[in-house]
Parts: structure tokens; sequence; C-alpha cells
């Protein structure tokens, strides 16, 4: 058992939510570069979805490998202003933020997450802990914290500390510091569940962050990296609270 813990922070890709079940990333970015295109027209009809793809879309897959052997994020508005710049056209950081929002429409779809997701939490809470999401996401967090309202867990999320903004990623330690300034907790009061040991699990035990592996397929751990906790079920962190 856990003692003198006043917060749970979640990774959330693979962990709390699920973003590559229904169909093929491929076929979802095909989706969504349509509606994509669709919505820059209406700022320059010649604007074509061949071109988002080749001159947007193509250039942004291309760092995505650079992005986590750097550990930074790279700013999305200006790869798509960069793209819009030769039609005269500058989005807002809004109108950027509505644009990816549109792109990442079929992901947003096709999320899935435990039937038991929301009993989870809210058992936690109710335990009195608040809870909080550290995560990378090379998208606005605007367009990703939809997703947790899609699986109706928004309002139990108290903390959200996402990479994208921050231009770091895990397994930076920094955005792990950001999260526990955010919850005002020093590192033995807050527990990390998440179910990359790399990124989430060996980050947080080098600040003294209590740790739960979330190992749902059982694979072997071959690292030097031992967690506090291993669970094969997000239920089970309730056992340990």
């Amino acid at each position: 058992m856990f003692k003198d813990i006043k917060v749970i922070f979640f990774d959330m890709g693979n962990t709390l939510l699920h973003f590559h079940y229904g169909k093929s990333d491929e076929e979802k970015d095909d989706i969504g570069l349509r509606l994509l295109a669709d919505y820059l027209k209406e700022f320059n009809e010649e604007i074509t979805l061949n071109e988002i793809k080749s001159d947007f879309y193509d250039k942004w897959m291309e760092i995505m490998p650079l992005r986590k052997k750097l550990l930074i994020e790279f700013p999305i508005d200006d790869y798509l202003n960069g793209f819009l710049h030769k039609y005269n056209v500058k989005l807002s950081h809004s109108e950027c933020i509505k644009a990816i929002n549109l792109f990442y429409t079929e992901y947003k779809k096709q999320l899935y997450f435990e039937n038991d997701i929301v009993e989870i939490l809210r058992c936690i809470k109710l335990k009195g802990y608040k809870i909080g999401v550290i995560s990378n996401t090379c998208y606005y967090e605007e367009v990703i914290k939809d997703c947790f309202k899609i699986a109706k867990i928004d309002n139990l999320i108290d903390y959200y500390t996402f990479s994208y903004y921050l231009r770091i990623l895990k397994p930076n330690k920094e955005i792990f510091k950001v999260a526990l300034g955010k919850a005002n907790v020093c590192p033995r009061e807050s527990i990390m569940v998440g179910d990359n040991i790399e990124a989430d699990i060996k980050p947080a035990l080098e600040l003294g962050i209590n740790t739960v592996w979330f190992n749902k397929n059982n694979i072997e751990n071959k690292t030097r990296t031992i967690p506090d906790i291993e669970i094969a079920k997000i239920s089970e962190i309730c056992n340990y609270i």
C-alpha cells in the first residue's frame, strides 16, 4: 500500500485512452485530410487535397522520428502556415486549433477506453485523491482534451500536463516537475501510472515519484528499471491506495 499520497498521475495513450483501434491510422489520416481540405478551402479555393498532403502532412510526418529522438515538440502551426503562405493565407492560433481538430476527427470517433474507466476514476476521487494526466502529444492540448470529454472523464481530471506547449517530451523529467508543480505536491506524495517503462516509470522513479507499471499485455521487463507495483488492469490501482 502507498502512503501519504495526494495525487495520482496517469499517462494518456495506451493507459487511460486508446487511439489506435478501428480503422488504421492511415485511413483516419486520409479522412482527416479531406476534412482539413474542406476547411482550408474556405480561405482559398485554390488549395488542393494533394498539396495539403505533400506540402503539409508529409513534411509534418517526416519530423515525427526527430521529435522522439530529440524529445522536443515542434509547433504544428508553423508547418501549417508555412504551407499556406504561398496562398497568402495565415491562420490565427484558434483557426489552427480548429484545423487540427478537424484533422483529428476520426481518431476521436474511434477512441477506445475501458468500460469501467469512469467508475475507476470516481473510486480514486472518492478516496480523496486528485487525478492528473502527464502525456506526450504532438497536437494542441485543446484538441486532445476533447478526447477526455468523449470518454466522459474530463470532469474527473484535476491537472493536465501535455508536452505540446511545453515543447518537451517524456522521458524528460522536466515535464514531471511541471506536473508536480501544478498539483503542488512533492514526488513522494504522488504516483505515476503508465504503460511505458522508459517514458513513464524510469523518470518518475528518478524523481522519487511512486510508480505503477500498467502492463496490460504481460510483457517481460528487460530493463533495469523496477516499478514499485505492476498491474494488468487499471482497476487494480484501487487495491494499492
